[in-house]
């Protein structure tokens, strides 16, 4: 038995104020982009070009990030913060402003903080362990030095020593470069001041660090040296050398930045993995709180194409893509951003459908604020490939993708609109027993910085529990000590100083539980749960079902008394099912972000009805009314299906090199079987046939499958466009276009630029022009892609008519 909707009238009177629509989407739903700037040598003709293709395609803000330069093109550099140089950010602000471009900037050069008027007694420190032995007794003594770590990737003018993130002085010095740039230049500030992940290697001291460790944790850390550098004590004074470090980082670092950043009307986006500190602390400073996907999930989507070695695991799993988000959440602010795509997979080989799987990972995690990583400035003119950086997914107009890109752009949006609307909905905070993960010691190191790449190995037990926790079907934030403490308790729930509301505290299993941790439990009892208890969680907060019986992943938002969630299926299978919901709800509308299509939830019984094919995402909207439609339950009809068999005549647009041939097909191929210039070009294939209907078919409701796609396609059918498919599963709704006799479809496809670059390096022509690190695979080692076999292009498979009831 299936369900079907049929209209009840007697519900149309009830419900005639229920319009539905899409939320009016603010400037910060459009996705953003790091914005890489070889040399700084633009102008301002190339700057309009650039930043018309990014308004053009959906790209709502660009962060300007200077790095290295072109070889041969050093006279045309601009050096970082001079006169020359702020001109070239105004005339930025000033393109970017008509086209609704919002104009962020790194806070330097390349990555990390530093620069050419660092000297080196503010540069990041370390500390050298020399012991004595004196009448038989080990003594130790500190002598300090300096890591003499440079700025990675640095712009002219950014070139120099790292700056001691922990020193108060050093950093106001960094910070006084940018005062005296916008001041001489009279250049207004950007909309937000950016800063990377933290990469400073080996900086394990500061000059000041005995008298601030005597001053927060009561004692001489001169006198406790041989514990420091090997135990015997527990590791306590290991554990309290690393809280002084954070204490510092935060409060000499981050805290000075946002507040000097805010002095000058400017918001602070900050990536706070990879430093020595509670990231949760660090996070809650700042205005908007950024995490990163660093590589491809692996989710076994039907129909997702695979890469074999051509891709690297992501190290951001869902315990890591939450601590940005908790932060925000915890702290009440709108949004979390999100470093996106970093080595998806190996360059000119990642497709748009390959994007979305992470993309959806990382909004069910709490980011609504997506910046690509990135997109490379590139003179209009300047032979193809451009100008590219080592590391990014290349979302740029001489990426062959770019052509379909404003549809993956306006799904980000869609998804982003609700996403930012309301207030998060999670059901639990976790305590994040960071003082656990610093009593670890491992080998002779005593610094210890929360990376995305080791975080397994540094908080298996805390990670075992967030899973845990949401497989059980419930959603959580994670809480610091420092937050903790400002919890209350407030109408039967636990709210946070940012005035988020949670059922309950959960204590991670493993973790321990010391007096001020304990004091902090009894003044919440009994709003706390110790271990990941399935019966006590269920006591405070009902699971999702959607979650725990279909293997969805989502994330609820609530708004006044409805509640909205965004929902995806990442599993090999398609998901059909009814379920309750967590939340009270009498109707509900799906919206669905692929093609801004609205419709009335199947609801009977307080049963919501879920259909999700592998891949497939969907937004819901709940209401406190009845909807316009009820169910009725029928006997399904059979599900039918007509293959589309041809013949099939394929010709070639805005290709590169040219193909110059209509290809006269019996059946669909792929372009890389047909000639050799249609092996090695770059573009877009269109595909046309006809076929027939009958006036019974031609009544019913279809959609096109278009099975196996490289790498998208859109679609026209009797000359009035369907829709891109540019993402699993490849299939578009028909909708009025079809009739009843003979039928025409076109279908064009948009390859990607793999055949094209490995063309070129099996010629010899030299593309990589790029100081310093050039161009390298995603194991960081330099090559060439003469040798790889060509990648298929267009249609790989059959294309079918199905009805939509299947």
């Amino acid at each position: 038995m299936r369900r079907y909707l049929t209209l009840l009238t007697a519900c149309c009177l009830a419900t005639a104020g229920l319009a539905q629509s899409w939320p009016a989407a603010q400037p910060e739903a459009k996705p953003g982009t790091r914005w890489w700037w070889l040399g700084s040598a633009v102008n301002k003709e190339d700057l309009q070009w650039n930043l018309s293709e990014y308004a053009r395609a959906g790209i709502g803000a660009v962060e300007i990030t200077p790095l290295y330069g072109v070889k041969g093109n050093d006279s045309q550099n601009i050096s970082f913060l001079s006169p020359q140089w702020m001109q070239a950010l105004l005339m930025v602000q000033d393109i970017a402003r008509p086209l609704g471009i919002e104009v962020d900037m790194n806070c330097g050069t390349g990555w990390p903080f530093g620069g050419p008027h660092i000297a080196l007694d503010e540069a990041a420190c370390r500390a050298i362990f020399k012991d004595t032995i004196i009448g038989g007794v080990k003594t130790y003594n500190v002598e300090i030095g300096r890591t003499r770590q440079k700025v990675k990737r640095a712009a002219p003018g950014g070139e120099g020593w790292v700056v001691d993130h922990f020193d108060r002085q050093a950093v106001a010095h960094y910070l006084d470069r940018f005062t005296q740039a916008f001041a001489t230049s009279g250049v207004p500030y950007p909309h937000t001041f950016f800063n990377d992940s933290y990469e400073v290697y080996k900086a394990n001291w500061t000059p000041t660090l005995f008298y601030e460790f005597q001053k927060r944790r009561g004692y001489d850390l001169r006198e406790k040296l041989p514990e420091l550098l090997h135990g015997g004590d527990g590791n306590q004074v290991l554990c309290d050398y690393r809280e002084t470090l954070s204490d510092l980082l935060l409060e000499n670092f981050t805290q000075q930045w946002v507040a000097w950043a805010h002095q000058h009307g400017v918001k602070v986006r900050n990536q706070a993995h990879g430093s020595p500190a509670n990231l949760l602390d660090l996070y809650a400073a700042v205005d908007i709180p950024e995490i990163e996907g660093f590589g491809l999930s692996d989710f076994g989507i039907r129909g997702l194409r695979t890469d074999s070695g051509m891709t690297r695991k992501n190290d951001s799993d869902v315990s890591m893509l939450k601590y940005a988000s908790s932060a925000a959440h915890v702290m009440g602010k709108p949004f979390t951003s999100s470093e996106t795509f970093t080595w998806l997979t190996e360059h000119f080989r990642t497709s748009l459908s390959q994007m979305k799987p992470d993309l959806d990972l990382m909004f069910t995690c709490g980011v609504n604020h997506v910046f690509f990583h990135g997109s490379c400035y590139t003179p209009k003119n300047d032979a193809w490939p451009g100008w590219k950086f080592y590391a990014s997914v290349d979302m740029s107009p001489t990426n062959s993708i770019w052509r379909d890109a404003p549809y993956l752009m306006k799904y980000i949006e869609r998804c982003q609109s609700f996403l930012q609307l309301g207030q998060p909905d999670n059901d639990f905070l976790v305590y994040l027993p960071v003082r656990d993960m610093w009593r670890q010691r491992t080998g002779n190191e005593i610094l210890m910085q929360f990376d995305i790449h080791s975080m397994a190995k540094k908080a298996p037990q805390f990670i075992k529990s967030i899973l845990a926790i949401d497989r059980l079907g419930y959603d959580c934030d994670y809480i610091s000590d420092r937050q903790l403490a400002k919890l209350r308790i407030a109408d039967g729930r636990l709210v946070t100083e940012g005035g988020t509301s949670y059922r309950a505290l959960i204590i991670p299993s493993g973790t321990t539980i010391d007096a001020a941790l304990q004091a902090q439990i009894d003044r919440l009892h009994p709003y706390v749960i110790k271990g990941e208890q399935p019966e006590l969680m269920a006591h405070f907060a009902q699971s999702e079902p959607m979650k725990t019986q279909l293997g969805l992943r989502a994330i609820r938002r609530k708004q006044g008394n409805q509640w909205h969630y965004f929902i995806v299926n990442l599993t090999p299978n398609d998901v059909e099912g009814d379920v309750s919901l967590a939340v009270p709800f009498k109707g509900a509308h799906w919206f669905n972000p692929m093609n801004g299509d609205i419709t009335p939830a199947s609801v009977n019984n307080g049963q919501l009805h879920i259909a999700l094919k592998s891949g497939e995402s969907r937004i819901l909207q709940t209401s406190d009314q009845l909807v316009s439609t009820s169910i009725v339950p029928e006997k399904a009809p059979q599900a039918q299906e007509k293959e589309l068999l041809g013949p099939w005549a394929l010709s070639f647009t805005d290709e590169t090199p040219r193909v110059g041939k209509t290809f006269r097909l019996a059946k669909l191929q792929t372009w890389e079987t047909l000639s050799d210039s249609a092996a090695v070009t770059m573009g877009t294939g269109v595909y046309t046939t006809s076929f027939r209907l009958s006036a019974q078919e031609a009544r019913q409701s279809w959609k096109i499958d278009l099975g196996d796609v490289r790498e998208s396609a859109r679609v026209y059918i009797n000359g009035q466009f369907v829709g891109c498919a540019w993402a699993v599963p490849f299939i578009l709704d028909c909708g009025k276009t079809l009739r009843k006799g003979k039928n025409t479809l076109r279908i064009e496809v948009t390859n990607l630029p793999a055949n094209r670059i490995a063309d070129l390096d099996r010629k010899g022509i030299e593309w990589r022009k790029f100081n310093e690190i050039n161009v390298v695979d995603i194991n960081y080692k330099t090559t060439k892609y003469d040798h790889w076999a060509p990648v298929p292009s267009g249609l790989n498979s059959t294309v079918r008519l199905i009805t939509i009831s299947q």
